[in-house]
């Protein structure tokens, strides 16, 4: 008697992912493509119009119960240059070079941080400290920087960089409730920023990295930023 045995072929291997991972794929896709959408949707509007609601007004109202002060916009060109320049060179020495982001940067706090096992450096360009102020919030999660990093590529190819640091220094947060550099002259000196002088604004950079702990009277009190208002001194002395 014989006796047939039939062998099945092995399916054929398509190298496409499965069912299930091929949807998950898709979904992860449309929600990276859907944000991406919605932030670039933003930023044309941030070109031309100045948001009265924003991410870190809300989060501060709801989550810390800081009511914010009147903010009084300026425009950039009212600023003197070296004031700005000083900025730039505190927060992000090559803002007008990179797409949003600083790679190296970044890779160097990950060192750090990494050796030293927290979250201490974050190495934000004004791009990303921007878009976290308008549309993320402050947690530090890693969840977080991959959202900014994917937002501030988006807003830098669309925003012009002179409106990106001119939105940034009326948005950056300087005090309780307190967001913009003018809103924060005439808070802590009661008077527009165009009239300060040297020590005024270095003050008022210094206390950038901590607006909530410290102001511009009480920032010796941190050794971190007693040397960040010396180096400022340093910079602003070679304009004359």
């Amino acid at each position: 008697m014989n006796v047939k045995i039939r062998i099945n072929p092995s399916p054929r291997r398509t190298g496409k992912p499965s069912g299930t991972l091929y949807l998950i794929i898709k979904w992860i896709l449309a929600v990276h493509l859907a944000y991406i959408l919605i932030i670039a949707v933003f930023a044309l509007d941030l070109r031309f119009s100045n948001p009265d609601i924003f991410a870190l007004k809300v989060y501060r109202i709801v989550f810390d119960g800081i009511i914010p002060k009147k903010q009084i916009y300026v425009s950039s060109k009212s600023i003197r240059k070296r004031y700005l320049n000083m900025i730039i060179g505190m927060e992000d020495p090559s803002f007008y070079s990179h797409n949003g982001i600083d790679i190296q940067a970044i890779q160097m706090a990950a060192k750090f941080n990494s050796r030293y096992g927290g979250k201490y450096l974050g190495a934000s360009t004004i791009t990303q400290q921007l878009t976290r102020t308008l549309v993320l919030f402050p947690d530090k999660l890693y969840i977080r920087k991959y959202l900014e990093i994917i937002a501030s590529i988006t807003i830098d190819a669309i925003v012009p960089k002179d409106r990106i640091l001119e939105l940034y220094v009326n948005y950056a947060e300087w005090g309780r409730g307190i967001y913009g550099i003018n809103s924060a002259s005439w808070y802590y000196y009661g008077k527009p920023v165009t009239r300060c002088n040297d020590d005024e604004i270095i003050r008022l950079i210094t206390i950038l990295p901590s607006p909530v702990r410290y102001t511009p009277f009480t920032f010796d009190k941190r050794e971190r930023l007693r040397i960040r208002y010396s180096k400022l001194y340093d910079i602003v002395s070679e304009y004359y």
